[in-house]
């Protein structure tokens, strides 16, 4: 599915986006960004959530994914979900070298483009809030403290089926975030899972903390635009990850 705020007619760029099957939350979050960038569009696949291995991916449905999204032209693609981390981001990097050598296309994952954020700002101690359960928490955080990512705090909602992830009220999201901010003192807050609702939160949690909150959704999103050279400038209205 192609999108542009120009009706018909195609924009100047376009992104390519690999999303989960079971995501409600990935397309949606992208649109409202484009909405500010009339100079690109998005093109969006899927690849199925499960049957991958416990180290990896299943890879055949990634460079069929990634080939098509080469045929409409995107500048690069960004596969928009947060199971690299709990991978260890190894395979992430191995998926990403597999797609730019099938495509010629810059590429990157919501894990891998996660770790460039925070470093590039400077954010050491993060309070990351996940869908899954506490032991896959703990897994994810000593994957980020291996990258030098210290995870201070690390609620999780202890949600199995990702579809459900999507219906999280925002509310609760917030109230998590806010204890945790309260508790731990990070230097951010990271909402990690590209199915969760934090989008929205982003700027109004920003003015209540008086920290960066970061949406895993939207920095995959972020990722994919760098390479089209067109002015980021007006998401700076979503949140400080767009400065």
């Amino acid at each position: 599915m192609t999108t542009s705020t120009h009706g018909i007619t195609p924009a100047a760029h376009a992104i390519g986006i690999m999303l989960p099957s079971s995501n409600r939350v990935v397309e949606r979050v992208t649109l409202a960004m484009l909405a500010v960038l009339s100079e690109v569009d998005a093109c969006f696949t899927r690849v199925p959530y499960g049957g991958h291995p416990a180290d990896g991916y299943d890879l055949p449905p990634f460079e069929a994914a990634a080939v098509m999204l080469s045929q409409a032209r995107v500048r690069s693609i960004c596969w928009n979900a947060t199971r690299g981390a709990g991978l260890g981001f190894e395979p992430d990097r191995r998926l990403c070298g597999m797609i730019t050598e099938r495509t010629g296309l810059p590429a990157t994952t919501t894990a891998l483009a996660t770790l460039e954020l925070l470093r590039s700002l400077g954010l050491e101690r993060i309070a990351l809030l996940s869908q899954g359960s506490a032991a896959e928490g703990e897994r994810i955080a000593d994957r980020f403290g291996a990258e030098g990512i210290t995870v201070v705090t690390g609620p999780t909602l202890g949600i199995t089926d990702n579809f459900q992830a999507a219906l999280v009220p925002p509310d609760q999201l917030r109230r998590l975030a806010l204890e945790a901010v309260a508790a731990a003192k990070p230097d951010a807050v990271l909402f990690w899972s590209t199915n969760l609702p934090g989008f929205g939160l982003m700027a109004e949690l920003e003015r209540e903390t008086g920290i960066p909150t970061l949406d895993s959704t939207a920095i995959g999103t972020l990722a994919a635009l760098r390479p089209t050279g067109v002015d980021l400038a007006p998401l700076t209205r979503f949140g400080r990850m767009f400065g």
